[in-house]
């Protein structure tokens, strides 16, 4: 959470009236009252534990310029898979498979993050994830090789870390100094192969 559990709960308890705002589609005082009431009772009947293993840190640049490119991902591939729609059958470009991606980072937190901006940008979707170091398993609309697909995931992870990795993390991550090899895997794409 934060160093101060007070401020961290505070915090928690900020989001949760946004949340609930943004469930009612309305602000109005009734709204904000009630907001603040449940808030407030969440986090006292559950709550937050601290997660002293798995840190989290918010650098600001780096998490700006990432919220700036993500963005624009998802532009260009909402561009990109509308455009497969459109485009008669015999001269579409879709061609799907399930790649094993290895992450580098150890973080829990920082795979999820990455897991989830896969699964918001269209064309991709993350499967599954499992042990630590992260292995993902994703699905992807317009497959072209294995190292391609990894390789878009690997500079995800990059501008993921860079924003929200430790020190550590960032140093053997972003190219300031060699981490370590992630374990090999498989090359061979699972083939979905399309019935019709």
């Amino acid at each position: 959470m934060t160093g101060h559990p007070v401020l961290g709960r505070a915090l928690l308890v900020g989001w949760l009236v946004v949340v609930w705002l943004a469930l009612w589609g309305s602000v109005t005082f009734p709204n904000v009252v009630t907001g603040l009431l449940c808030g407030t009772a969440l986090v006292l009947v559950f709550p937050p534990t601290e997660v002293r293993d798995d840190p989290f840190t918010v650098h600001p640049l780096p998490a700006l310029s990432f919220t700036l490119w993500f963005a624009w991902a998802l532009v260009v591939s909402n561009v990109s898979v509308a455009r497969e729609v459109i485009v008669p059958k015999r001269r579409s470009s879709i061609r799907t498979a399930v790649v094993v991606v290895p992450l580098r980072t150890r973080s829990g937190r920082l795979a999820t993050i990455i897991a989830n901006a896969i699964t918001l940008t269209p064309g991709t979707l993350t499967l599954d994830a499992r042990g630590r170091p992260t292995v993902l398993f994703v699905h992807v609309l317009a497959f072209d090789s294995v190292d391609a697909t990894r390789e878009e995931v690997a500079d995800l992870e990059r501008r993921v870390v860079d924003a929200f990795g430790t020190a550590e993390e960032r140093a053997a991550i972003c190219g300031r100094t060699a981490g370590p090899a992630p374990e090999p895997v498989p090359s061979e794409p699972h083939r979905i192969e399309d019935p019709s």
